[in-house]
């Protein structure tokens, strides 16, 4: 043992030569372990745990110490023209934290590594021009452009917090190119991406046709640019189509979708609004009705997750409780939109912003 021990502290020496000591066997343990680890810096950014000496050699910056302060918390930010082969690379507008405001386009490559076979895009910070009267980003678009997998949306609005899987491929060498392009100068622009390279066969990716995927019993799902009533346009994107995927979780056999909010489900027809007695509320539609227009998928869906149930809800309610229980798995949110937002932004529509929670198996 004293001899491991002593071989061990022998090869941990920092680029100079020098050997560190550590403290304590604990401490021993951390140097060890703490190489390519997740790590927080001192600013709230998130980075890459590495010798000091191997952030440096990456072009890397260092945003504070990890590992019981004998490694450094890695910082990789890239802009406009750059390429990055790194993991934990951030991908950020040119001035930022400055905002950005003009004509121009920004375009970054992330090189394809073997043993790569997903990407995830988070959201830190995203502000860009709202589309226009038809759901469409015109004046401002993030596009991400792959070789493999399902075409992905062209993004703009509001969007931090959100986040978006981007498939590889097994055999592809090719990269994927991000390119974030603006026009005119009504709007400051901010944008902060991180980028992680997810290997293959790691429990980490995304299923197969899930451009987002949610790891926990319980989370809020939102439509892209969800945010606040603008009168007379439409805040959710046109011809979106793509699944948000939920991780079942074991021993839970059901999943309930409810309205973050009394108001937090506007998307698609019916627009009007429901006369029950003396009250007026928001009328929701299922099933057939809602292939006139836009709707969210949940397969299987009812009030109480008895019987066959239907699987597209639209309008701006939804079901009689604002909620929709499913046990049909895997867990999934089917997001679709057409071409046509006329109507939609003639009643203001916001999107939606769901809460799932994942309810156990009775026995």
């Amino acid at each position: 043992m004293k001899f491991i021990l002593f071989t061990i502290a022998l090869v941990i020496a920092s680029a100079s030569g020098q050997i560190i000591r550590p403290n304590s066997l604990p401490g021993l343990i951390s140097i060890v372990r703490f190489q390519n680890t997740a790590c927080n810096g001192e600013n709230g950014d998130s980075g890459t745990c590495l010798a000091e000496a191997e952030c440096n050699r990456r072009a890397g910056t260092s945003i504070g110490s990890c590992a019981n302060n004998f490694g450094s918390c890695c910082s990789f930010k890239f802009t406009c023209g750059g390429t990055t082969s790194q993991n934990e690379t951030v991908f950020v507008n040119p001035s930022y934290p400055r905002g950005e405001n003009g004509t121009d386009t920004c375009q970054v490559t992330i090189e394809k590594q073997a043993k790569v076979c997903q990407l995830r895009l988070d959201f830190e910070e995203f502000t860009l021009a709202q589309p226009d009267e038809n759901g469409l980003c015109t004046t401002d678009s993030f596009m991400v452009r792959t070789t493999v997998g399902e075409r992905l949306p062209i993004l703009c609005g509001e969007n931090a917090g959100q986040h978006i899987y981007i498939d590889m491929g097994r055999g592809s060498a090719n990269p994927v190119v991000l390119s974030v392009v603006s026009n005119g100068d009504r709007v400051t622009r901010r944008w902060k991406v991180k980028i992680n390279m997810i290997p293959c066969n790691n429990l980490d990716m995304a299923p197969s046709g899930c451009m987002q995927y949610y790891r926990s019993p319980s989370s809020i799902i939102k439509s892209f640019n969800y945010g606040s009533r603008i009168e007379s346009r439409s805040r959710y994107l046109s011809n979106l189509r793509y699944t948000a995927c939920v991780r079942v979780e074991e021993n839970f056999c059901a999943i309930k979708w409810e309205t973050e909010s009394a108001n937090s489900f506007s998307f698609g027809a019916p627009f009007e609004e429901l006369s029950l007695g003396n009250q007026t509320r928001l009328g929701g539609a299922t099933g057939g009705l809602c292939s006139q227009d836009d709707f969210v998928g949940i397969d299987q869906g009812s009030v109480d997750g008895t019987g066959p149930g239907d699987d597209r809800f639209c309008g701006n309610r939804l079901l009689e409780m604002n909620s929709v229980i499913s046990r049909s798995k895997p867990f999934m949110l089917k997001v679709r939109s057409n071409h046509d937002q006329t109507l939609n932004a003639a009643n203001s529509q916001q999107g939606f912003s769901l809460r799932y929670v994942q309810l156990p198996c009775v026995i």
